[in-house]
């Protein structure tokens, strides 16, 4: 048995703190599960009281008839952990804690926080909370309202998980008028102990959940959080709004993955790997999951808009294009069909604009003509309030035959008041979206599409390709203080998993540099190789493009001289000589290890002006293939990637295989702290990603 199952679905509930006093928590929570109403029986909990709410009331818990499914704690922070003895004795597994006053409140908190899961463990018990708003289920067989919120919920298939309890209050009383309905609600509160995760599980296996918000502060266990959205998103949708998005505070790293891996660009990729759809504000979350939880996933990209106005058709258009969409090119058929019945100054292409004396059997025609269109995944149906000869009363009435045997996907702008005339009712009854305007209609169009390629990623197996695992550890230099590998460590590890670097030698004898020279026959690169200096091209300490022994032999001597400046006493220069790549893309493929989320791999743009670019794209070790290639796809720069004057396209297949295998390493080497391979050079004659420079920071 899942572990909220009683949580969510109790038959029988102890209201520890139950009150007849007036504003109270205790009568409030009490009025909330009476309302709903509760299918269960209820034991409200009071030594002062005989009956509540016409209940019989007991004075303690050892005083109840039987064990109940689960016991909501509304006492004053100070008596929460003696409760908990109480309960844990009288055999009670499964605990909601509303009350607040622990570790949100600093110190002190903090320690009492630590106490209660303590007697968590030492009971074995299952606990929401503390410092959280509640929870709701909604299923007809459960009606249980379990929140201190002063609106009942609006039944339907949406979950709705939160780190905020005052923010659930606040959805609650918005959705009341509207036709955003909830299946479950739950307020994890501080997360002592049942987390983001625990709920997930729950909710993958609800029937009546079709659709699963989240409002998250943080993400616990990530590992376990990835696990199981990449199992749920291939059966029901999952969409976040994570805050926190901007960067404040964060410490810059020495390696150019640190300086850009602050915790958004983290989060980002993170959960663009877990198939959660990402929402930057909560009015998109729930435009985005009224239509997943009422409308078919379309089965392309093409929109058709069908408008009695210009400007909202055009509006709408733009945010289509933003979303990945596209407006369907329609049928010449269709167009036909559709100059037959509208008037002459009307636009029969898509837009479809019926202009504004269009009445609701003109509405229902062109909708019919256009969702006939083989070329058309769905319409985006915008209303104006027409000012004659019809409403959207009727409108929306005319369309009930029509809606429920299209198949395809259909949301509605409504601009028009929310009077007896406007239908909202009948939308409902439809399960038509209604949406104020013209742009969030189009979002939430663009969610649903997001939502069907994540769908058909998810259904299919995307393994990661195995390495074999090296008992090695990489440690850093000798006297190295800002704990360097030395180059050749690092590039024996990187070929250990079949990622190359361009040929080269590392040696302090400039005769063997030479006779390297003379076997490559090529363009000679020289670098100082010692791991005390870390970023060679400020430090002056490259040299490019050598072709004669003259030339190599000058770039040796001024090099030893200046890396004496950097280097402690005693240690000598080292140099690599390297075969020059030439006529190739720069990138940077980089990891960094986060105190939350493990090994994060980079890849963008490389080079000396990767910082300044800041073009880059970030997921959590280990990466597949697949994930590699969206990673690619990512990036701002496509038409370098796709070959530029005269720059070779890269093989994102190949390239891929690099990212992916870069992962693994990162992944199976957990003393990486951060590591760079910059710049990586995709070269049209070599026909493969060969890594330039490397660096990595031990622990």
């Amino acid at each position: 048995m899942n572990r909220l199952e009683k949580i969510l679905c109790p038959k029988s509930i102890a209201l520890i703190g139950a009150s007849r006093k007036e504003g109270s928590l205790g009568k409030k929570i009490l009025e909330s599960i009476l309302r709903l109403p509760f299918k269960g029986k209820i034991y409200p909990i009071n030594p002062k009281a005989d009956v509540i709410e016409e209940i019989k009331a007991y004075p303690t818990v050892s005083a109840l008839p039987e064990v109940p499914d689960l016991a909501i704690i509304l006492l004053p922070f100070q008596m929460v952990l003696d409760c908990l003895d109480e309960l844990g004795q009288a055999g009670i597994k499964n605990v909601v804690v509303i009350s607040a006053g622990f570790k949100e409140t600093g110190a002190e908190g903090l320690e009492r926080e630590k106490q209660l899961i303590d007697k968590v463990h030492q009971y074995e018990m299952n606990l929401l909370g503390p410092n959280c708003m509640g929870i709701f289920n909604t299923d007809p067989q459960v009606m249980f309202n379990g929140t201190f919120s002063p609106t009942l919920p609006n039944p339907g298939h949406i979950a709705f998980v939160s780190q905020s309890g005052a923010l659930g209050v606040g959805v609650m009383e918005l959705a009341a008028h509207t036709d955003l309905g909830f299946s479950i609600f739950v307020s994890t509160g501080n997360k002592a102990d049942i987390n983001d995760t625990d709920v997930l599980e729950f909710l993958q296996d609800d029937i009546n959940s079709q659709v699963v918000t989240m409002y998250l502060e943080s993400i616990d266990d990530p590992d376990q959080f990835r696990k199981i959205c990449t199992k749920m998103v291939a059966v029901k949708p999952v969409l976040a709004v994570k805050a926190g998005r901007t960067l404040s505070g964060t410490k810059a790293a020495s390696s150019h993955t640190g300086a850009l891996a602050n915790p958004e660009y983290i989060v980002d990729g993170f959960l663009k790997q877990c198939g959660v759809i990402r929402c930057t504000r909560l009015q998109d979350l729930f435009d985005a999951a009224r239509a997943l939880a009422t409308q078919p996933l379309p089965k392309g990209p093409r929109v058709a808009v069908v408008t009695n106005a210009g400007g909202p058709a055009i509006l709408a258009s733009d945010t289509l294009e933003e979303s990945g969409l596209q407006l369907a090119a329609l049928n010449p058929k269709t167009i036909s069909r559709l100059q037959e019945i509208l008037p002459a100054e009307a636009a029969v292409k898509n837009p479809v604009d019926m202009i504004a004396s269009a009445d609701h059997q003109i509405y229902h025609d062109t909708l019919e003509i256009v969702l006939a269109d083989e070329g058309v995944d769905a319409v985006l149906l915008i209303i104006v309030k027409p000012p004659i000869n019809t409403t959207p009363l009727k409108i929306v009435q005319n369309l009930e035959a029509l809606v429920h045997n299209c198949g395809k996907t259909i949301l509605t702008v409504l601009m028009a008041q929310n009077d007896e005339h406007g239908g909202f009712e009948h939308f409902k009854a439809l399960q038509l979206p209604v949406y104020a305007y013209p742009e969030a209609g189009a979002k939430a169009l663009g969610a649903l599409w997001e939502y069907k390629q994540i769908q058909e990623r998810f259904r299919k197996s995307e393994a990661v390709v195995s390495a074999p695992q090296s008992d090695e550890v990489l440690l850093s230099g000798p006297g190295a203080q800002n704990k360097q590998v030395p180059l050749k460590d690092l590039i024996e590890l990187l070929q250990s998993y079949d990622i190359k670097s361009a040929p080269f030698i590392i040696s302090d004898d400039f005769y063997k540099i030479k006779s390297f020279h003379n076997e490559t026959g090529n363009k000679l690169v020289l670098k100082i190789a010692n791991e005390q200096i870390i970023h060679k091209t400020e430090a002056g300490l490259l040299r490019l493009g050598m072709e004669t022994e003259k030339e190599v032999k000058k770039a040796f001597d001024e090099l030893y001289k200046k890396a004496l400046i950097h280097l402690t006493p005693g240690i000598a220069p080292l140099f690599m000589a390297q075969k020059q790549i030439h006529h190739g893309i720069e990138l940077v493929l980089g990891g960094k290890r986060d105190a939350q989320f493990g090994a994060v791999v980079m890849v963008g743009i490389g080079g000396i002006f990767i910082e300044v670019v800041n073009d880059v794209s970030f997921r959590i070790a280990p990466v597949n293939a697949y994930e590699a290639k969206e990673m690619l796809s990512e990036l701002r720069s496509q038409v370098v990637l796709n070959g530029f004057r005269g720059l070779p396209a890269v093989d994102r297949d190949s390239l891929a295989y690099t990212i992916q295998q870069f992962s693994l390493l990162l992944a199976e080497h957990p003393e990486i702290t951060e590591m760079d391979l910059n710049p990586i050079i995709w070269s049209g004659s070599e026909k493969e990603a060969l890594v330039v420079d490397v660096r990595a920071t031990v622990q």
